[in-house]
């Protein structure tokens, strides 16, 4: 983690957990499923539909990177679940990523952000992507003297937080925009509300493999969201470049540990892995019927697993019904600029 944004983050932690001092506002409708968690409190940051909006200018524009050239959605693209289909992005003066780009649903139920853990809360994540040299290589102050110059901005801010666009506003809009970001329609979600035709014989045959101690993927993507919010090794390498976990804790024992994602809507968000280094489903499956590399860290639960070829499309069919369409055309999280 960079000094600088070590620094910013911890200043603005305690502004991120203050109470809310934005305009009461509409209430922007949530919906969920009922096998959903209920929706986790936000009165620290209440979601209305004029700070969603808001947060979905902000989101879309490039005056976000200091050269305004690349905003969130130029690495979170709406039609790949808010991903990228490449290993790396790019950022400002043609700078290279570090890390896959990770697609956005469900954040708001999420106990931390990246894929080594290193922020707390999603108001507090919009730190990193503009601080960073290879990303948008701005600044939140910069950001903000670049925003009180703009008239509408001024004006969308006043209307929302009663204030000219300053720091915490940036953040909070832009943390309600993407709270809204809720993936929930899959086939999967159909069959669990009781449509059984939702899902293939295949599919259910992997939904039960996927549930078994054959496989034991349901000890680390278990859930609503498939994750158990946890750190883990898959045994992707014997050597990592990337440090993972440990780059926050410094604790040799989380060298090479990231974050367990999301299953959800993989069919849009390759390639997988935290170095975007596995290009199919089907790769993905095969990787871990082989049971991975032996680093000292890689979880007990991965481990060769000897599937049948029909097993393994068994569990690919399953995977599969675990995307949602809806999500990638939902109206609400258009570009607001086309």
């Amino acid at each position: 983690m960079k000094i600088g944004w070590l620094i910013g983050l911890i200043m603005f932690v305690f502004s991120a957990c203050e109470t809310d001092e934005s305009m009461p506002g509409l209430p922007y409708p949530i919906s969920i499923p009922a096998h959903f968690p209920d929706f986790p409190d936000q009165s620290k940051n209440p979601i209305t539909k004029e700070k969603v909006n808001l947060g979905r200018f902000l989101f879309f524009d490039p005056i976000l990177s200091i050269d305004s050239s690349i905003s969130c959605a130029s690495c979170h693209k709406q039609n790949q679940a808010f991903a990228e289909a490449q290993t790396f992005s790019i950022g400002v003066n043609g700078q290279v990523g570090i890390r896959n780009s990770q697609p956005l649903f469900n954040l708001a139920w999420n106990k931390f952000f990246f894929r080594d853990g290193g922020v707390p809360t999603l108001e507090l994540s919009a730190l990193a992507p503009i601080s960073e040299s290879h990303e948008m290589a701005f600044s939140l102050p910069g950001v903000v003297l670049r925003l009180n110059k703009n008239d509408r901005y001024k004006k969308l801010f006043k209307q929302v937080f009663q204030r000219e666009p300053d720091a915490k506003a940036v953040i909070q809009a832009l943390a309600a925009f993407q709270k809204i970001l809720i993936s929930a329609q899959s086939p999967y979600d159909q069959f669990l509300q009781g449509n059984e035709a939702a899902l293939s014989t295949a599919a259910k045959r992997g939904l039960n493999l996927f549930f078994s101690d054959t496989t034991s993927c349901f000890r680390c993507h278990s859930g609503f969201n498939f994750t158990d919010q946890t750190f883990a090794n898959n045994g992707l390498y014997l050597q990592y470049a990337d440090s993972g976990r440990m780059r926050i804790t410094t604790n040799p024992e989380d060298r090479a540990l990231f974050a367990v994602p999301s299953l959800r809507n993989l069919a849009y968000t390759m390639p997988y892995m935290h170095n975007g280094s596995i290009n199919t489903i089907f790769d993905v499956v095969e990787h871990y019927n082989a049971g991975g590399a032996n680093h000292p860290h890689k979880s007990s639960f991965v481990r060769p697993l000897q599937l049948s070829n029909e097993q393994k499309q068994a569990l690919i069919s399953f995977l599969n019904s675990l995307n949602d369409q809806s999500f990638l055309l939902n109206q609400a999280f258009k570009n607001p600029y086309e």
